[in-house]
C-alpha cells in the first residue's frame, strides 16, 4: 500500500516533525533516493542540494542517500532499489518538464502503486496535485511547458504551497478558473496520504477549498477523508468522528 507525504516546503527547521515521521517509515535496509531536478543547477549546485538534504534525514539516522540528477535511461527496476523518493523544491515547471521529458512519470506512478514511498516538498509536491497552475504567481514558465496537468495523486484536488492567508484571492481566481478544489499548506505544514486517508502533520493547520471558496481547516494531528462530487468538485470532509 503507498503512502505518499506531502509539504508545504520551508526550511529544515520548518519541516522537521514531518521528516521525522517520513524517516521512520524508510527501510533501513535500502537507501533513499532524492530527486533535486527542480531546482536550476546554474543557480545552486546539485552538491550543494545533496549537502543539505543530507542535513535534513542525518538526524533521524538516515544517511545512505542516492541523488539523480538526470532521470535519462532509469527503469522501474532502478526505482525499486529504494526504499522512498524524496522530490525536492525549486521551480514546478522544470520539474514536471523533466518528470514528463524522460517518461519518469510512468516509473513514479507505478512505483506508488506497487506501494512506493514518496514525498514531494513546495514544487515536488504541487507536482502530485492535479493541475500545477497553483505555482504560477511564484514560479517562471523559462521551460514553456505547454500544459498543467499534474500527476492526480490526490484525486482531482490540486496542491498549493507556502500558504499563507493573504493568497485566499489568488487561490479563488485558480478554482474560478480551472474548477479545481485545492489543499492549502504553508512551510510549517504536511500531509501524510494513505489509502484515501489524510492525516495533517507539522505545527499549522491544512486548508481544504472548494468550488464555491468554502474554505475548511483541519489541525495538526488530525485525519480525514476528501471526496469529490462531480461535476461541481463540491468539498466533502470526512473526519474521524463522522
Amino acid at each position: 500500500m503507498s503512502v505518499l507525504y506531502l509539504s508545504g516546503g520551508g526550511d529544515k527547521e520548518q519541516t522537521r516533525e514531518i521528516d521525522r515521521v517520513f524517516a521512520g517509515e524508510l527501510d533501513g535496509g535500502k537507501p533513499l533516493l532524492y530527486l533535486p531536478i527542480a531546482m536550476d543547477p546554474t543557480q545552486i549546485s546539485y552538491g550543494d542540494c545533496y549537502q543539505w538534504v543530507h542535513s535534513v534525514f542525518a538526524p533521524f539516522g538516515i544517511t545512505d542517500i542516492t541523488m539523480w540528477g538526470d532521470l535519462r535511461g532509469k527503469s522501474l527496476k532502478d526505482l525499486k532499489e529504494f526504499s522512498g523518493v524524496y522530490i525536492g523544491g525549486g521551480n514546478t515547471f522544470n520539474l514536471m518538464h523533466s518528470v514528463l521529458q524522460e517518461g519518469f512519470h510512468t516509473l513514479l506512478t507505478t512505483f506508488k502503486e506497487e506501494g512506493g514511498l514518496i514525498y514531494g516538498g513546495s514544487a515536488g509536491a504541487i507536482v502530485m496535485g492535479s493541475d500545477i497552475s497553483t505555482c504560477e504567481h511564484m514560479d517562471e514558465n523559462a521551460v514553456l511547458l505547454k500544459g498543467r496537468r499534474g500527476l492526480s495523486y490526490l484525486d482531482d484536488y490540486s496542491i498549493w504551497c507556502h500558504y499563507d492567508g493573504e493568497q485566499d484571492p489568488l487561490i479563488q481566481r485558480f478554482i474560478n478558473t480551472y474548477r479545481k478544489p485545492v489543499i492549502a499548506l504553508s512551510e510549517e505544514t504536511g500531509l501524510r496520504v494513505e489509502n484515501g486517508r489524510i492525516k495533517v502533520l507539522g505545527t499549522q493547520p491544512a486548508f481544504v477549498f472548494d468550488s464555491t471558496m468554502n474554505k475548511e481547516a483541519f489541525e495538526p494531528g488530525g485525519d480525514f477523508l476528501l471526496a469529490v462530487n462531480l461535476p461541481d468538485y463540491d468539498l466533502k470532509c470526512f473526519r474521524n468522528d463522522q
